[in-house]
């Protein structure tokens, strides 16, 4: 059809409008939100020799954590509450998500009954089923032996800190816990990564004990009623040993990390999920830790925190945050 160069002035930024939202329909539309069919699979367009520093961030300050956690696997910043962090312990440990303020000081636990801390592995934040609130995900998807049937993803909505404590560590039980079964579709993967798309509401997992780590896709919204979720392979990145990752509050950014540098992506045309294989990533900085399983974005986006995994407390567990 050819174009009307007689149309009216007043209908022409109408069509215009109307172009371009179709054009932009078209290209946010990726297949790794498809929730139907074959998911597209991706190959990663470098290699792990390929990439460089990033200096953007620096490290800021450091906190001795007090009292010290068992193992520090997971960690979060509050969005409800400022100034907080998220913590939970690693596999056979306590049921138990700890709040501690940026200073390393333990403010309360948020103890989810009834619920067994088999192997959690990371936590993460964002949104869920009601709009504009925001929603915890613990992963118990630690599987040393990769042997589990299914494992699960618990998700609850973030709670506002108490403002009526006599300054000892709150203790408080989280109700309405939704728990999200899943099983991986070539066999049962050890993993210690969770994130959340704060766009789609997706939830991606990234393996840690291949050669090249495996990137699976759980779309919004996940079953919760006993049912498996369905979850896509989308691919492997040439990366080893990913212990932690997590994305910026407004979907921009993706952090991961190894047991010796963080990874870092930035989101630019591309689904966020493509962007991990087509897009080399940078290493921004990191400290060294003896163990360090834990990594996660400030409430901003403006920086990270790490934390060491001390088991036994052999070291002091220390909290690290890098920005720009």
């Amino acid at each position: 059809m050819k174009p009307n160069f007689n149309t009216p002035l007043i209908i022409k930024p109408l069509l215009i409008a109307m172009a371009i939202a179709i054009l932009s329909a078209a290209c946010s539309k990726d297949d790794d939100t498809e929730t139907t069919g074959t998911p597209t699979v991706y190959e990663a367009t470098y290699t792990r020799f390929d990439l460089v520093d990033n200096p953007d961030y620096q490290f800021r300050f450091e906190q001795k954590i007090a009292p010290q956690l068992g193992e520090a696997s997971g960690i979060v910043a509050g969005r409800k509450n400022a100034g907080v962090v998220y913590l939970h312990e690693d596999s056979g440990n306590r049921n138990v998500i700890f709040v501690y303020d940026t200073l390393g000081v333990l403010l309360g636990e948020w103890v989810l009954p009834g619920i067994t801390n088999r192997d959690w592995e990371d936590i993460a934040i964002g949104p869920g089923p009601i709009d504009g609130e925001t929603y915890i995900y613990v992963g118990d998807i630690g599987d040393n032996r990769a042997s589990r049937e299914f494992t699960t993803i618990y998700r609850f909505i973030e709670p506002i800190l108490p403002t009526n404590t006599t300054g000892a560590p709150f203790k408080i039980d989280i109700a309405n816990i939704d728990a999200i079964r899943l099983a991986y579709p070539d066999g049962p993967r050890d993993a210690e990564t969770l994130m959340i798309d704060p766009i789609t509401k997706d939830l991606i997992i990234i393996s840690k004990r291949e050669v090249q780590v495996h990137v699976y896709q759980l779309p919004y919204p996940q079953a919760t009623n006993g049912s498996l979720t369905p979850v896509y392979f989308k691919g492997k990145l040439p990366l080893r040993t990913i212990t932690a990752g997590d994305i910026s509050p407004d979907g921009t950014e993706i952090i991961i990390k190894d047991l010796g540098a963080i990874y870092h992506w930035k989101v630019a045309h591309e689904s966020l999920i493509k962007t991990l294989f087509v897009q080399q990533p940078t290493k921004p900085a990191y400290l060294p830790e003896v163990q360090g399983e834990a990594l996660g974005w400030d409430a901003n986006g403006k920086g990270y925190y790490t934390i060491t995994e001390i088991e036994n407390h052999q070291v002091d567990a220390v909290l690290r945050f890098f920005s720009k």
